[in-house]
Parts: structure tokens; C-alpha cells; sequence
């Protein structure tokens, strides 16, 4: 695949860089031209690809339900046939409620799919473990001990047997995949070992040069369901990296004169900044920040909290994301309480999540929000209870993104929502756009 003007043909690793992407696309408008992309041509460029990179191979895949690997699955079952490709669905404990006997459902129009649940490994081997970057190393880790041990039990010869992945354009982009980027988290599709097998040649990743809404493209030219190509990006690692894990208070060095510098600014709009004593991922020009993100409080429409926002971002380099307080009114003192990834924590999450997740069906948002990350942190009045974080945002391709604007009425009855699961005490909305903020908290 590749972006043309004029019939000039750009190489990915010029085209798919943030950079190099601003520059193009301001070119083209520049010049009156449009991007010239065909599924159609797409699929038999693909297909045949896929048939001389396989060989006389077959294909055991990951399948996460999402977009992505559904996508995948089905053009690799089209390109080599059904019973070349057998597709497995691990359930690791971090998926969404229902989510595995929902992506079972969808299974059988996609190709040959297994189902194990290996969800008390993976809680093991993230046991005690608070850092983003490790939680993801370690699951992607485990997603291949686990396909490894499954192929053994049944009795699959590994050289006859490639791996197959939906990784897309923007996970090795920020993997720091290509000479241009720097590593903005590792992607568990992008872990050591499974860096190991591309260089064996054992890896095959059909979607590797695609964008989000290209991606849905192809699958629309499957023929699959819109209601699975509609879904939201759901991460590899799941609520794992949702659920925010801390042994205590984490602030950056010289904290209060950060916080006094965001509270000034804030204060010009009558509001009120904190920043929060745990750590979340963002990305400032083509680099990873792991920073403190900031509170705001106080009311405000849209137009005001993206205002106050971007002058923190912009103007505090030791801020990477800013948060609005929904509810309660006023923010009491809130702790840091040390908790890791464990079944009630994301049993909490996965209930706050499909609380979101139905109210947005149920006003007809699931179209204009593009994804909507729950965050779980562990913040806390009293030791005991925890805060949810929303992350509505607007994208076409993952590589940048504008907070989405949920009319307030709507937000009032998702916040009441949440607030009224055991365990949930305050409610925040966060308004950081892509960069400086990253989609997902970690």
C-alpha cells in the first residue's frame, strides 16, 4: 500500500511517520490532489502476498475480537482457505464483560476458531507489577508461551505453522518500528519475542502497512459484519493496561512547583489544577513522557477545559494529560491506594466499562466516538474505593486525536451510572488531544 500523487508512488517509511504525514497531506491539499487508495486493489495485492510469503505453510493467529485481528483472520482464511488458518482466542482475564462468548459468536464467519482460557497464567505472571511498560512485555510474552503450549497439545509441527498478527501501521509506529520514531509503548505484538520470530521469518502480518479506517475498508470488502467493524480498538493487553497499578504516592521530582505553575493557569479561567500523585503515558514530538497527569476543577463547557488544557500542555513540559473532575462537585483529598491487577479490581473495571459502553449504544454515539477507553485509577478518599477516568476521542487512524465532546447531559447520566457500582467514588473526563496525550492511559 501506498499514498500516490500525480502517479508517484511514497515509501511507507516516508509516508507512515507523523512527520512525514503532515508534510504529504499538506502537500496534497496544496496542490488540489487525493489520496488514491482502492480495497480492490488492495485484496489482490494482499491475497497474492500472502500466498508467496506462506508457501505450503499454514497460519496459527491471535484473535482479540477486535477489528484488527478479525480483519486479519478473515483475509488470511480467504487468501489460503479455511482449513489453513485456524484462529485461537486466548482469554486472558483482561477482556471486556461477555467479550469472549460474544467473539465466539462471531467465529465461525471469519474462519476455524479455538477458544482457551488462560486467564489465571497471565494474572500470575502480572502479579505485583505496576509499570505500563512490563505489564505489556510480559502479556505478550505470555500470549506465545500460551499459543506454543497449545500447538504441542495438539500436536502441531511447528516448521509447518507461522504466526499470525493484525498489527497495523500505528502499533509499530509507536513500538519505535521504523527508523523515524522513537518507542512510545511497546505494543504486545511488538515484544522481544516476537521480534525473534519476524527475524526467523516465521511472523506474517497482512495489515502491517495499513490505518485504522483502511483496515475497516478491507473488511467491509470481506463482507463482514458492520457491528464487528464498528467496534471500538480494543489493546492486545486489554484492561491490563487500564487498570492502573501503584505501591504508592508517585510524583515527578519538584512537584509543587509544577502544580503551583498548572494552578495558575487554571486559576485565570476559575478553575482549580492538581496534579494527581500517579504516572500515565503521553508523547511530545515523536517521544514517550511517563508524567503526572493534571486534575481540573471547577465548571466549564468544552470550548473552556480544551482551552486550559492545551496552555498546561504547551506550556508545562512535565505534563503530558489533563483531566476534568465530573463528579463529585468538589474533589476531596484523594490517596493513592496500592493495589496491582487482580480478578475484583478488573471485575470492577469490566462492569464500569460495560456501563459506558451501553449507554453509548443506547444514545447512538458508538459511531461519533471513535474509542472510548475506562480507565481505572487508583485514587481513593478512604483506602477502599477507586476513580474512573473517561478517554472519548475522535480519530481516523490512531495516529492522532481530539478529546470528544459527549453532550453534558448524557455525561451527567453515565457519571451517575458509574458512581453508583460499588467501589467507584469520582468520576473524570479527560480532555488531552493526540499528542501530547495517548489514547490509552499506558
Amino acid at each position: 500500500l501506498s499514498r500516490k500523487i500525480y502517479g508517484l508512488q511514497f515509501h511507507p517509511e516516508v509516508t507512515h511517520t507523523p512527520c512525514g504525514m503532515k508534510i504529504l497531506e499538506a502537500f496534497i491539499s496544496e496542490c488540489g490532489c487525493e489520496r488514491t487508495w482502492t480495497t480492490k486493489g488492495y485484496m489482490e495485492l494482499a491475497i497474492n502476498q500472502i500466498k508467496d510469503q506462506v508457501g505450503e505453510r499454514n497460519v496459527f493467529l491471535l484473535v482479540s475480537g477486535g477489528v484488527d485481528s478479525s480483519v486479519a483472520f478473515a483475509l488470511l482464511s480467504k487468501a489460503l482457505g479455511a482449513e489453513r488458518v485456524c484462529g485461537l482466542l486466548i482469554d486472558n482475564g483482561f477482556m471486556r464483560k461477555d467479550e469472549v462468548v460474544q467473539i465466539g459468536e462471531y467465529g465461525g464467519l471469519l474462519g476455524r476458531l479455538m477458544v482457551v482460557d488462560a486467564s489465571e497464567q497471565f494474572l500470575q505472571a502480572v502479579k505485583g507489577e505496576i509499570d505500563p511498560e512490563k505489564k505489556r512485555r510480559i502479556i505478550g510474552e505470555v500470549f506465545i508461551q500460551v499459543q506454543n503450549e497449545t500447538l504441542n497439545q495438539l500436536g502441531f509441527d511447528k516448521g509447518q505453522w507461522m504466526l499470525g498478527q493484525g498489527t497495523i501501521y500505528p502499533d509499530t509506529i509507536e513500538s519505535g518500528g521504523t527508523e523515524q520514531a522513537a518507542r512510545i509503548k511497546t505494543h504486545h505484538n511488538r515484544v522481544e519475542v516476537v521480534q525473534k520470530l519476524i527475524a526467523q521469518g516465521r511472523v506474517i502480518e497482512p495489515l502491517a502497512s495499513l490505518y485504522k479506517d483502511e483496515v475497516r475498508e478491507v473488511g467491509l470488502q470481506l463482507k463482514l459484519p458492520a457491528d464487528l467493524l464498528w467496534r471500538h480498538p480494543f489493546p492486545g493487553p486489554g484492561l491490563a493496561v487500564r487498570a492502573l497499578c501503584a505501591k504508592g504516592e508517585d510524583y515527578l521530582p519538584g512537584w509543587e512547583k509544577i502544580e503551583h505553575q498548572v494552578d495558575s493557569i487554571a486559576r485565570k479561567s476559575q478553575l482549580e489544577a492538581r496534579l494527581l500523585p500517579i504516572r500515565t503515558v503521553g508523547v511530545q514530538g515523536d517521544s514517550r513522557t511517563y508524567t503526572n497527569p493534571v486534575a481540573l476543577i471547577g465548571k466549564a463547557d468544552w470550548r473552556m477545559l480544551e482551552k486550559v488544557s492545551t496552555r498546561i500542555t504547551n506550556n508545562i513540559a512535565e505534563v503530558n494529560r489533563v483531566i476534568h473532575l465530573v463528579t463529585p462537585a468538589r474533589l476531596p483529598r484523594l490517596a493513592v491506594k496500592s493495589c496491582y491487577l487482580t480478578k475484583e479490581r478488573l471485575d470492577l473495571l469490566r462492569q464500569a466499562d460495560f456501563v459506558v459502553t451501553e449507554q453509548l449504544y443506547k444514545e447512538n454515539l458508538s459511531r461519533e466516538i471513535w474509542q472510548m477507553p475506562v480507565i481505572l485509577i487508583p485514587l481513593s478518599s478512604d483506602g477502599e474505593k477507586e476513580s474512573i477516568v473517561l478517554r472519548p476521542v475522535c480519530s481516523a487512524d490512531a495516529m492522532t486525536a481530539r478529546f470528544a465532546e459527549i453532550p453534558h447531559e448524557i455525561l451527567r447520566r453515565i457519571s451517575e451510572l458509574i458512581t453508583g457500582i460499588k467501589g467507584i467514588e469520582a468520576v473524570f473526563y479527560d480532555v488531552t488531544h493526540k499528542p501530547p496525550g495517548t489514547i490509552e492511559w499506558e
